[in-house]
């Protein structure tokens, strides 16, 4: 049996960061129920029993594209600076 790192970083909304040996995974959803996204690009569902570590977690589809993935980031990153440029308009008036 190997060794084992991970963390999760709660980003907010139910959204999730987590850091591990293979890298950065994410994962959106509530306690013992989430979809996600990890490290490998493979996409999965996860339910569980909240308090008592036991889980099951099941993969589906193929691994995301990189070119993707990255155009993906690029879209989120535009609308929220277009959401902060908006915010700050709304403030200014």
């Amino acid at each position: 049996m190997g060794f084992r790192f991970q963390r999760r970083i709660r980003i907010g909304g139910g959204a999730r960061l987590n850091l591990s040996k293979s890298g950065i995974g994410v994962s959106l959803g509530r306690s013992g129920l989430r979809l996600g996204l990890n490290a490998k690009r493979r996409k999965y569902f996860s339910v569980g029993l909240p308090g008592t570590g036991l889980s099951y977690r099941t993969f589906f589809g193929r691994p995301v594209d990189p070119n993707a993935l990255r155009k993906v980031c690029y879209a989120l990153f535009a609308v929220l600076v277009l959401g902060m440029l908006l915010v700050l308009a709304v403030r200014k008036d």
